[in-house]
Parts: structure tokens; sequence; C-alpha cells
């Protein structure tokens, strides 16, 4: 028997929206004797440079957690009937899991709290366990021998080279920790410092807002193509602050943020040529028809580089 259900998402944070505008887009679910196929269409999700979106599912008390790649369906092995509903989180996970979008419908009660912590126990780093030293064996003590003269010189001649054995240097636990803390601090230092990177920033973009030097060196050639071509407006309920225009083989745009131009965009109604595909990025129009949308290719306005989803 077939089965299709799909809930709405609601956005629980922002920052994470390619313009800055509220999140919106659907989770479907599909089923097939017994194989359930999720497909997630989420309008206007930034691309990642560092980090990642994971999924969170719940359907009728099973839950599944599975890591998003854009649009791409992905399957649930062993899941249960769908009739009844089901619940959907999704989040950026960088460290600690960070709620971005929740949906559920039909029957469904989760909380987004419950499949958050669900989640976070999921892709929450193992930490090996502290590994304690055995205590010290007992020490016996040795009764004394008699010996004859010869043999107490010849310990004699021997107990300098004992002393030197037991001047070697020792297990020292403070020792060890001070070195072992030493390379900690670098290395923490170096994570401190990214993740302070990460916070200045809006948006966990792959370059950071600049000078706009790119966008300076075309924007003749751009301001003229953008007055000779119509006006389309496909896309600006996905980018609501952006400008588009129609031209022989497309789409041109540009989306801004704080009213500077962030991205310089082309947009395809088929799938685009080999050379450009990679940095591609399907772009859904409608939360209620997962075939309705276009091929984006997005540009950083300030270096000009291609922005492109991260595969894993």
């Amino acid at each position: 028997m077939y089965e299709k259900r799909l809930c709405i998402l609601k956005q629980l944070k922002s920052g994470f929206s390619a313009d800055g505008s509220p999140l919106s887009g659907a989770i479907y679910l599909e089923q097939w004797r017994g194989e359930v196929t999720l497909t997630p269409k989420i309008v206007g999700l930034s691309p990642l440079f560092d980090g990642r979106y994971a999924l969170c599912l719940g359907i009728s008390g099973k839950y599944f957690c599975v890591e998003l790649q854009g649009s791409r369906a992905l399957r649930i092995p062993d899941a249960p009937p769908i009739e009844n509903g089901f619940s959907a989180l999704v989040c950026f996970v960088k460290g600690e899991a960070e709620p971005v979008a929740f949906g559920s419908c039909g029957k469904n009660t989760d909380s987004p709290a419950l499949l958050l912590s669900l989640l976070s126990r999921k892709t929450k780093p193992k930490q090996e366990p502290a590994h304690s030293d055995p205590p010290p064996a007992p020490r016996e003590e040795v009764p004394p021998v008699p010996q004859d003269e010869g043999k107490v010189q010849e310990a004699e001649e021997e107990a300098p080279q004992e002393e030197r054995i037991s001047g070697a240097p020792k297990y020292d636990d403070e020792a060890i920790a001070s070195s072992d803390y030493y390379k900690e601090s670098e290395e923490g230092k170096g994570e401190e410092s990214c993740g302070e990177s990460a916070e200045e920033s809006v948006h966990p973009f792959a370059f950071p807002k600049g000078d706009l030097v790119y966008y300076r060196s075309i924007e003749p050639k751009l301001l003229s193509a953008m007055q000779k071509f119509p006006k389309d407006e496909t896309l600006k309920r996905t980018f609501p602050q952006s400008e588009w225009v129609k031209t022989e083989s497309g789409l041109l745009g540009v989306i801004y943020e704080a009213g500077q131009p962030r991205y310089l965009c082309v947009a395809m109604a088929c799938e685009p040529p080999k050379e450009v595909a990679r940095a591609s990025v399907f772009v859904p129009t409608s939360p209620f028809d997962e075939t309705a949308g276009m091929y984006v290719v997005f540009q950083d306005a300030d270096t000009g580089d291609y922005v492109t989803v991260q595969d894993g």
C-alpha cells in the first residue's frame, strides 16, 4: 500500500537562510511496501562551509537521525507506518546541535525539545573513558641473609650501580599532566579562535562579506543587463531581498543582505550544464510541489567564488 504524508516546517532560529528571511519548506515521506523515503524541500536554506545539517524524524514512537544532503531523497529503513503522521526537526550541527526548523502532522505529538535531545545524543562526540594507574604493588620486606666477607665486598661494589638506577627519572603524574595540558591549551586556542569567527558572522556562509571587489568589477555590465531584460518574480517569494530579470537562457539576479549585494545568481528551470552542475543548488519555489523549483548558481559578490552545498 502506498502512503504519502508531509509536514510544513516552521523556523525556530534565524540566521540560516540565504537572504535573512524566515525559512519555509516541508518534509515529504512516502511509504511503499514498508520502505519509507524522506525528501526535504526547504526554501532558502543557506549553503554551509563548516558544520552540517541533520534531521531527527519521529514516527509512531520510533526515531531516526539522518544527515541532510540538500534536497536529496533519503531512505529510512525499518520505519513504522506513517498513516498517523510524523514529526521532523532540522538542526545545524557543529559541536552542539542547534534547532533550525520544526514541523509535525497527523496525530504526532512529539515536541522539538524531545527530538533535539535525541539528536544531541546521536551527534555528541564520544569521550574516551578516563584511565587510572593501578595502585603500586606492596613492597615486600626481604630478611637479611648472612654473607661472607667476599660477598659483602661484592655487594658494596655493586651498590653505586643500584643507586644510579634508583636515581633514574620516575613516573610523575604532575609532569605528564603539565605536558598534556600545554598541548591541549594550544589546540584549544585554535578551536576558540574558530568559534569566535563563527559567532561574528550572521550566517554560516562560505566566505565573509568584504568590499564587493568582484561585484564592482562587473557592475556596469550587470546593471546594463538588469535594465535590458524584463523583470521576473519567480524567485521573489523564496528570496524577498532580491531582484531578477528573465534572459534568453534563464534568470539573472542579485540577492541582497542589509541593502548590499551578497550573491550574484543565475537560475535555470532545467538541470544546468556539467561545467556548473556542481555549483548549482535546487531551490524549491513551492512547499506543496516537490518538483517545482529552479537550479540556482550562487556567486559570492565579493570574491566571485561559487558557493556550493557541502556533501558530507
